[in-house]
Parts: C-alpha cells; structure tokens; sequence
C-alpha cells in the first residue's frame, strides 16, 4: 500500500512511521477497521477459523514493534472476540523471532502461526501451552521431498506433540513444489503418532 508493490525492507512505510507517528497511527486505525470489518464478514460468510498476517512483524525494531505490530493486532483480535467469541484467531507475525512471546502471552489471540526460521524445541519449550501452535515446515523442504522432507516433518510433529498444534508451512507452498510432496506429507502427518 505505501512502499507501491512488494517489499522486504518497508522502507517508505517505516520512514513514515518515524517521522509522523501520529498520521502513521490514524492510517493504522483505519486498516484495523477494515481487517475487523472483513474478517467479520468472512466469519458471517462461514469461517471457521481466521488468521491475521503481519507480514512486517520482523522488519520492525523491538521498540516499534510493540506499537505497529503487537498493539493493533492486540485490538484486531479483542474486536472480533467481542463480535464473535467462538470464532478462533490466529496471528502469524512473521519474522517476529525472539519476539514471538510477546505475542503468545499478550496478543488475546487463540493461536500463533511459526515461521520456518524458529527452532522447533525453542518454540514448543517457550511459548506459553495456552496457545495453540501452527507450523513451521519450512516450503523447500516440500519441494525437495523424500527423506529431508519426512525428517523435518517428524521433528515438527515430535517436538509440538504434547501441546495444541495444527501442522502447516512456515508459510506458503511455491510454486516449484511437486503436488505428490503434498500428498505423500499429508499421508506423514495424518499418520503420525508419538
């Protein structure tokens, strides 16, 4: 919206931020608005379950991330449980890293999505057992298959075993990726047992 296409430094986005935090925080308001107004509808529409992306979580400093990240996702989340508390809410701060508590203990959020770069035993030892977690295969190991893929799959599933997890990526499957890797990590995961 602010850089004009896609970026992994948010440079223009965190200039502004910096230098007019207070107009920064109006145009933030305004799409906390929007996100709750949408994944409102899409919970009337049938939704089961929604998921928030912050895709600049981890380009943030830890002293702009509470503020820009953390805080709206804090009132995303508390308004959509207001308008429909049975609905779950999962957040993926991605690249949120050694932050990644901060958001299981103070987000209000059901559960935290991981992305590929945390260490698996750090997160299930760390993260507070109250929230459920969702990962953090990371996409290539899907598009190479075999035993790399099986391997890191089982280490994902040993590690989170004892604690509420939904098995995914740590984000998003590329288009390189062999369907029959899906399948064959579906037939993994569904008939995996400790």
């Amino acid at each position: 919206m602010l850089e004009g296409g896609t970026s992994k430094q948010f440079v223009t986005c965190k200039r502004w931020a910096l230098a007019e935090p207070e107009a920064f925080a109006a145009l933030i308001g305004l799409l906390e608005r929007a996100v709750v107004e949408h994944l409102s509808a899409q919970i009337l529409a049938g939704a089961e379950v929604v998921q928030i992306f912050d895709s600049w979580a981890g380009a943030l400093p830890p002293s702009a991330l509470k503020r820009w990240s953390l805080e709206p996702l804090q009132r995303i989340t508390a308004a959509l449980k207001a308008r429909h508390p049975e609905v779950p809410v999962l957040l993926f701060p991605r690249g949120a890293g050694l932050l990644y508590p901060l958001f299981a203990n103070e987000s209000g959020a059901d559960g935290l999505s991981l992305d590929s770069s945390l260490p698996v035993d750090w997160a299930a030892e760390t993260l507070a057992r109250s929230v459920t977690l969702q990962g953090n295969l990371d996409p290539l190991f899907l598009v190479a298959g075999g035993n790399a893929m099986e391997e890191a799959a089982t280490e994902i599933l040993s590690a989170f075993s004892s604690r509420p997890f939904i098995f995914n990526l740590g984000h998003g499957v590329v288009p390189q990726t062999p369907p029959e890797h899906v399948a064959r990590l579906v037939e993994l995961v569904q008939g995996w047992k400790n």
